[in-house]
């Protein structure tokens, strides 16, 4: 088999993963394309990382929608007004019943600042250079900036997957069309699941907040013992 240069996001970098079939493992945990369904994690049991990875890559995934990374959401949000950002296919909001939203920033309509429109324009050509599918955006997932999402829906708690911080001058990494965390923190509780190596730059992480290792979280990731939550309490 030849190998493929794909953006895996492991360890911030393009990856080197092999071609092989995917189709078994398509037909237990996609609904349709880039549109998961929410499984058990053992069913990964019987794949290879390098099947996994592949999949998420393919179908645009960055955390998968597990019955356990479900159940712990569900024990941290009940009772409490809840939304979703940077919710990409929904399939999580959707289960727990919440509210989806995201920026749509890797929809081929999505309008950036004009002094950003280049950047946005190399970033998806990099993507497709790579072999990096994009987001399929879920029909439940409503189209609008997180921060504004949290000014709307006025949440006790949000809560995201695979965050990109939006990037400021001196960073190591992030996004310009990225997340505000800590403007969000200041109006409520931020539940993040991710990697602690891609994730390591986050400025947040300087702030006071507890770390989760989780049994049935499943990411794009490589090392997947690295898997993480982590929950900030509102600042102010």
């Amino acid at each position: 088999m030849n190998p493929v240069e794909i953006n895996a996001l492991i360890n911030m970098r393009p990856t080197v993963l092999q071609v092989e079939d995917i189709s078994k493992l398509e037909s237990l945990v996609m609904e349709s394309k880039g549109i998961p369904k929410v499984v058990d994690a053992s069913v990964f049991d019987d794949f290879s990382d390098n099947q996994r990875m592949l999949l998420m890559v393919k179908h645009g995934l960055y955390v998968f929608p597990t019955t356990e990374l479900a159940e712990w959401l569900g024990s941290h949000t009940f009772a409490r007004k809840v939304i979703e950002v940077g919710a990409g296919n929904g399939a999580m909001a959707n289960h727990l019943g919440v509210v989806a939203t995201d920026n749509y920033s890797q929809a081929p309509d999505y309008r950036p600042e004009p002094n950003l429109r280049n950047l946005w324009i190399q970033g998806r050509q990099a993507m497709e250079r790579m072999g990096q599918a994009f987001v399929t955006y879920g029909a439940n997932v409503n189209r609008v900036e997180a921060i504004d999402a949290v000014i709307k829906y006025r949440p006790e708690l949000v809560y995201g997957c695979f965050i990109t911080h939006k990037y400021r001058a001196g960073d190591k990494d992030g996004n310009k069309f990225g997340v505000d965390e800590e403007k969000l923190i200041r109006r409520c509780d931020y539940i993040m699941i991710g990697n602690a190596k891609t994730h390591q730059n986050k400025r947040i992480l300087s702030l006071p907040h507890e770390e989760f290792i989780v049994p049935g979280v499943v990411t794009r990731c490589q090392d997947q013992s690295l898997n993480r939550i982590w929950m900030w309490r509102k600042t102010r």
